[in-house]
């Protein structure tokens, strides 16, 4: 009884403080696209994650990972600076055909990512509102081979409202990764607010490389404000290889998560 009264007055305060003034809460999360502005001067963010990912690595086996914990710590140092810090803990495992499925899951930290965004534009007119993200990131679970395991991003996000319910944005960005390779990445998004809480969203995004053989998904899901700085978000999605390209290749994925900003600075 203790506890579930406990639990009540967390929740009680969290949507008394989430009152305390006007400014509502923008995410990252879901889908791939990067939001285009920072978050306010004084504000952290916290973005957490649950998704499940299944795809296939040959014509008879497939491979399955679980995020239990994609995480990104968002604070806005100056009004259009913001730094980040992102997290990942997960799972995998190999079911191989003819064999019947095993609960054997390997388990290790994921990336570490250390990043800031720019605020470069604002809408204005036939102008979209514009916001540049760094990111450079390293595995942990091999840190005898850092060098060999970190990777970098450089991304440029824009979004221009068409009217008061409806929204395009899109990415485009470079990243560069352990085995070298460079690769191109990009997302067109589009979003539409059926209420005040409830807004839905579909996108297309991709990865193009001079050595690998393009990568282009689809997903969609929605995002519910539970109040203005609290926000719940479920997806899912699938890759489009199989329509483009003669490679033997499926993936999919489920994704919900749990967004929360506050300040800790007047």
């Amino acid at each position: 009884m203790r506890t579930i009264l406990s639990f009540i007055l967390v929740i009680q305060s969290v949507l008394v403080i989430a009152q305390e003034d006007s400014i509502s809460i923008t995410t990252d999360r879901p889908g791939f696209s990067e939001y285009s502005a920072t978050i306010p001067r004084g504000y952290f963010q916290i973005e957490g994650g649950f998704s499940f990912e299944n795809s296939t690595v040959n014509p008879t086996d497939r491979l399955q990972l679980i995020n239990w914990n994609n995480t990104l710590i968002k604070y806005g140092l100056t009004n259009g600076w913001e730094l980040r810090l992102g997290q990942t803990y997960q799972s995998e495992r190999l079911l191989e055909a003819g064999t019947s499925p095993q609960f054997i899951w390997r388990s290790f930290s994921g990336p570490v990512v250390i990043g800031t965004k720019f605020n470069l534009l604002n809408e204005a007119g036939l102008t979209p509102q514009t916001a540049l993200v760094v990111e450079y990131g390293f595995n942990t679970f091999a840190p005898e081979t850092f060098l060999n395991n970190s990777f970098y991003r450089i991304q440029l996000s824009s979004k221009y409202t068409l009217n008061d319910a409806w929204y395009v944005m899109a990415n485009l960005g470079y990243d560069k990764g352990f085995n070298d390779f460079g690769r191109l990445r990009y997302t067109l998004n589009s979003g539409y607010s059926i209420n005040e809480k409830l807004s839905v969203f579909a996108e297309i995004y991709g990865f193009k490389s001079e050595v690998l053989t393009p990568l282009n998904y689809f997903d969609g899901g929605f995002t519910y404000l539970i109040n203005p700085k609290l926000q719940f978000d479920l997806s899912a999605g699938f890759d489009l290889i199989q329509q483009l390209n003669t490679v033997e290749y499926q993936q999919s994925f489920i994704a919900m998560g749990l967004s929360y900003l506050f300040k800790v600075q007047k």
